[in-house]
């Protein structure tokens, strides 16, 4: 929602005359009047009517919400003056009633404003006598002639210490931008641009140093319908990414670039370095995860200009430079305008930008070998100048202030929208206890929290900056600078060591590899492989890539200490896919890789594979006395407990000394009784309830199994509310529903009957059967529309797994179904399976055909050889070695190295088709 001086653009509608438009002006006028007098600030009459315009938005956005409460306060309560609703909704906002309302449920309203406007007026003022005192200078710089009026300011971004960029536009459509930082990264840009780019791209960074700015030239979006141009823009835009690769910046999203022809052109520039210190910001606790944080932060993922998949659950869409999908937002709408019933609700659109295309009529994603061969030429480029171009970077990286994004600008601007919320704005309190959370979850030093509180109290979005003078990070609270924390690390010496690693021909060609890789994961992700357009289809590269084994082998990283990582693609435990490094589940991440590679020395005994697995023992011993584990849940598949059947399986197969990994494991295991009340009570993938399986699978023959399931148990029976798990986690799903939940209830009732536990299944049952439909369909409650699926997560797969877990296990106790027929219930999902009728173009264990052959290996165990069974699994295997075991959906995507979505659990699967004695992850090794 926005102000427009006399009419409110809200949810996507104008709404005529401005609604309370009289309390906004009131606000206003306090706020002049108010600094008129404490702070002695004069404010030029003729500039008055281009600072109302920017203020009264900023007004408007704070009281909205409060304004529309106060109205059906005073509607209930029958105070409104009218015959009809669209009468007393006049009489609310067009007269001194709302002002009346507000001072009354408000009292403090007017102070606040005060507070996060007064700063921002001053600079907005300031900015505009500039503009007069030095009219002649800046006019001529910018070819605006002397008679031009200025006609309207806007506001063009986030407010940072009570400044902002401002756009001015003139009567004859000229503009020019002021922005309240130096120009000097402009010029520094230039400098570098300047070797890789014709003068005609140089000139659009174009800049007028002003008194505490600078003025910046204004860059056009300027379309292109030539297909040879547009080709030549993306050329250019590799080009570009090369640059922004080896100067470490980052945050190059949609909104910070413009396609002006053939040009693509930074209009944000203030990250020069940002990675780069960003890293040095961070504490490691062992070598391969420093090489793998380097790896993360210093590639060309961390730029912005090319997809982003960290990031598309968090923002709704691919942010990245090549994005032409739209961000999905959740945008507040109005009901019943101009009514005094008129309220607000959310609905989630899809918001489209083309101001970074050179085209809408275009799928940036079919220009990867445009973007790469612009690349490509840049590093040509870079080898023959590359002594001068260094020094130039060295030589000037002084006059660079640098930004460093220590947390998310989105969570601060939710934090400044919930504090116009009517509750906060009537309890300060509120908005004080809400600012607690960013000390809770602060990774840095207190000094880091303590400005960001400044800054949000003020309206503002927190930012913080590096300057080689200063040797350190700071932030700007009004004309002081506060320092942050000390950064002595980044010297020249150390930026010239960053820079010859970014530029050794093996890591260039990682990169160049990644652009590929990137652009063809995100149009695999876009839209369904098998239903998207041929002449899309066609610009995925036909590259091959290393697989399974070998590909997971090829992307580790190994420390100089004995450690061990990865990075790549992974799906997180809330089922989002993240580039980044392998976290210790074996969900997605190290524990799971480490279960296949246990697999392999079963087969071979390799000593390179032992290597492997010794690596990640001594890299878990190290995470384990860096603290990492200590707020661990303590589930099976992304906790404690899988760590823990980890090293049982080191110490059954004897790879570990036996008195160091016992020793090693009771640290585990006190760690675990310890955090089973951090744990989530109604999920079973990280929550309790696959710690359960997994421990009631071996209580028999594990004293710590027994132990820990009494205290689960104990925890459990106190905490569990079947009224809650309905509400909230309403799901027939093995991983996140009933299903998983009722196993884990019917173990610990096998162990200890209870009235309690008998109680519970009982209504668990009936829950989940609110939800079948019939046959081998429940249904998806994560849709409003009806969905089914034969996900292991979510679908029939994981569903049916949990009969096949109780038939092995003998839970059917209180089940009311004859052994028969439950058998014959098996039976038919076998035999829907082998049908081949539930087959997709993904072979991962969660959501894909290798779920179905686990399903059947464990079938067989149970029920004896199938010949069917062994018919399907064969056709399967040989799929995927004639196309690829794909992990997306789609050939040619990058795969996920992690087990139950990725390359880890493909190859355990297939070494388990040849050991049947390998037990199942997907059923909590209870088969």
């Amino acid at each position: 929602m926005y102000l427009i001086y006399d009419k409110i653009y809200f949810g996507g509608k104008y709404m005529g005359k401005r609604f309370c438009g009289v309390y906004i002006d009131h606000i206003f006028e306090f706020i002049i009047s108010t600094l008129q007098k404490n702070k002695n600030v004069n404010i030029n009459s003729n500039n008055i009517i281009y600072l109302k315009r920017i203020i009264e938005k900023e007004i408007f956005q704070k009281v909205f919400k409060s304004l529309v409460y106060c109205m059906n306060v005073k509607r209930l309560d029958g105070e409104l003056i009218g015959n009809t609703p669209e009468e007393r909704y006049l009489y609310f906002s067009e007269t001194e009633q709302c002002i009346n309302v507000m001072n009354e449920t408000f009292p403090n309203m007017k102070e606040q404003l005060y507070t996060e406007l007064a700063g921002k007026c001053i600079y907005i003022s300031e900015i505009l006598n500039e503009l007069q005192l030095d009219k002649e200078k800046i006019y001529h710089y910018f070819f605006i002639s002397d008679d031009d009026i200025l006609v309207e300011l806007k506001n063009g971004g986030d407010w940072h210490n009570d400044k902002c960029v401002l756009i001015f536009k003139f009567e004859s459509g000229k503009k020019i931008v002021y922005k309240p930082t130096r120009g000097d990264n402009i010029t520094f840009l230039k400098g570098i641009m300047a070797y890789f780019f014709e003068n005609e791209y140089v000139d659009k960074y174009d800049t007028l140093a002003g008194t505490k700015g600078a003025w910046i030239k204004f860059v056009e979006h300027i379309e292109l319908k030539d297909e040879y141009k547009i080709k030549e823009f993306y050329y250019n835009y590799g080009k570009l990414l090369f640059i922004a690769y080896i100067l470490g910046m980052n945050d190059l999203h949609y909104e910070n670039l413009i396609a002006c022809g053939k040009y693509p052109v930074i209009t944000d520039v203030e990250t020069i370095f940002s990675s780069y210190l960003f890293f040095e910001t961070h504490e490691f606790n062992y070598n391969a995860q420093y090489k793998a944080v380097r790896k993360l932060l210093y590639g060309i993922m961390a730029t912005g200009m090319v997809p982003i998949f960290s990031m598309t659950e968090y923002f709704g869409g691919d942010v990245s430079c090549l994005s032409n999908k739209g961000i999905k937002v959740q945008i507040e709408k109005l009901k019943n305008e101009y009514r005094d019933d008129m309220y607000i609700y959310s609905e989630y659109e899809i918001i489209r930008e083309y101001k970074h295309l050179p085209s809408r009529n275009v799928e940036p994603m079919c220009f990867s070998n445009q973007i790469a061969e612009g690349f490509k030429e840049a590093m040509d480029i870079f080898n023959k100048i590359k002594v001068e171009l260094i020094n130039y970077i060295l030589d000037n990286m002084e006059i660079v202030e640098s930004r460093i994004i220590l947390n998310m600008t989105k969570g601060y601007s939710k934090i400044l929208r919930i504090k116009s919320d009517p509750r906060y704005r009537n309890n300060p309190n509120l908005f004080e206890r809400l600012l607690i959370t960013l000390k809770q979850n602060n990774q840095f030093n207190n000094n880091v929290y303590e400005h960001e509180v400044k800054e949000l109290r003020r309206g503002n979005i927190p930012s913080f900056y590096w300057k080689k003078e200063i040797n350190g990070v700071y932030g700007y609270l009004n004309d002081k600078l506060e320092r942050i924390t000390d950064l002595q690390v980044f010297t020249t010496e150390r930026l010239h060591q960053i820079i010859q690693y970014q530029t050794m021909n093996s890591v260039l060609v990682e990169q160049i590899q990644l652009i590929f890789d990137s652009i063809n994961t995100n149009i695999a992700l876009g839209i369904e492989y098998k239903n998207l357009d041929q002449s899309i289809k066609k610009y995925m590269t036909d590259h091959k890539s290393p697989l399974l084994l070998e590909n997971i082998n090829k992307t580790c990283i190994d420390g100089n200490d004995g450690t061990i990582s990865w990075i790549g693609l992974m799906v997180n435990d809330k089922e989002q896919l993240e580039y980044a490094i392998l976290d210790w589940s074996i969900y997605s991440g190290i524990i799971g890789v480490g279960y296949m590679y246990l697999s392999e020395y079963d087969k071979n005994k390799s000593p390179q594979i032992k290597e492997k697995i010794n690596r990640i023992y001594y890299t878990i011993v190290k995470a384990f006395n860096a603290g990492v584990f200590d707020t661990y849940d303590i589930s099976y598949f992304c906790g404690l407990t899988g760590i823990y059947a980890f090293l049982v399986q080191l110490k059954e197969k004897n790879i570990i000394d036996t008195y160091e990994i016992e020793y090693f494991i009771e640290k585990i295991v006190f760690l675990i009784k310890n955090n089973i009340s951090k744990t989530s009570i109604y999920d079973t993938l990280s929550g309790i309830h696959s710690a359960v399986i997994y421990y009631y699978g071996r209580y028999k023959i594990d004293d710590n199994a027994g132990k820990i399931i009494s205290l689960i148990r104990d925890f459990f029976e106190k905490k569990f509310e079947i009224d809650l798990m309905r509400k909230n986690f309403n799901f027939a799903s093995f991983a996140h529903g009933y299903s998983g939940v009722l196993t884990s209830v019917m173990c610990m009732h096998k162990i200890k009957k209870t009235i309690k536990t008998k109680s519970l299944i009982s209504e668990l049952v009936k829950a989940e059967e609110t939800l079948h439909v019939n046959n081998f369909l429940w249904k998806d409650m994560r849709s409003n529309e009806q969905k089914y699926s034969h996900y292991w997560c979510h679908g029939s797969l994981g569903i049916m797994y949990s009969r096949l877990i109780w038939k092995n296990l003998n839970l059917t106790d209180e089940l009311n179904i004859g052994e028969s027929n439950f058998t014959m219930i098996l039976e038919q999902y076998k035999k829907q399976i082998t049908s081949g009728v539930l087959d997709s173009q993904n072979y991962s264990l969660c959501h894909g055909n290798f779920a179905f052959v686990d399903f059947l290996i464990s079938y067989m165990k149970i029920f004896g050889y199938d010949q069917k069974i062994s018919d399907y699994i064969s056709k399967i295997k040989n799929k995927g070695e004639k196309y690829g075991y794909s992990c997306i959906g789609a050939p040619g995507a990058i795969n996920s190295i992690g087990y139950m979505v990725g390359e880890a659990g493909i190859q355990y699967l297939l070494n388990r088709i040849e050991n049947l004695n390998n037990p199942s992850i997907l059923s909590i090794e209870t088969i």
